[in-house]
């Protein structure tokens, strides 16, 4: 039972290592300094602690590194981490991330000591917007596209009533009126006489 686990689980190992081969990108060092990733050109600025390894660079490296000026690769637990940085003064994105900023990010997200390296990018790659990058994917057959025009074909769309602002204080209100009922007069009570309720006593004389 533990061969055929152990079998099993070098199987996966073999096939992860396939595909990991498959998508990896080509590293090549033109001297101790200047590299090549995808036949892109790049320096090598530092190397602390000899942190730069070509093989894990290989294996991690991805292509929406490449539109920022610096990369930057540090070891933690055997893996290697990569993480951009734009230049300087660069609004293209957080100020967290320019490369100023560096020290900041190896005291907060590194562990002490660790080792890293810095790459400098000669060539920035312009990323496409997303629509752009869709449309070269998928042409005018987006699955997006496609599903909602399904969903909508055969439906009757209602015209929207357009709302007008301060509507409760600007629109005119009707009233209806009704005719006043008139009130039931109480009915009158006969008056009775103030003298009907005195007793008459008769004085005798002795």
């Amino acid at each position: 039972m533990n061969s055929e686990k152990k079998e099993r689980r070098e199987a996966q190992l073999a096939k992860k290592a396939e595909a990991i081969q498959a998508y990896a990108s080509k590293v090549v060092m033109t001297d101790d300094k200047q590299l090549t990733i995808d036949g892109r050109p790049y320096e090598l600025l530092v190397n602390f602690h000899d942190g730069f390894d070509v093989q894990k660079l290989e294996e991690r490296f991805s292509e929406i590194l490449t539109k920022y000026d610096y990369i930057v690769g540090d070891m933690g637990f055997e893996q290697l981490r990569l993480h951009g940085f734009y230049q300087s003064n660069s609004k293209k994105g957080l100020p967290s991330q320019n490369i100023d900023r560096l020290q900041d990010y190896l005291f907060e997200y590194c562990n002490f000591g660790c080792a890293y390296f810095v790459l400098h990018n000669l060539d920035v790659q312009t990323q496409k917007p997303s629509a752009a990058l869709d449309k070269e994917l998928y042409g005018n057959e987006h699955p997006n596209n496609h599903r909602g025009r399904n969903q909508n074909k055969g439906k009757k769309r209602r015209p929207r009533r357009r709302k007008e602002k301060n509507q409760a204080f600007t629109a005119e209100k009707t009233y209806s009126v009704h005719p006043r009922r008139k009130k039931k007069a109480p009915a009158k009570q006969t008056r009775q006489n103030k003298h009907a309720n005195q007793h008459h006593f008769v004085i005798r004389q002795k």
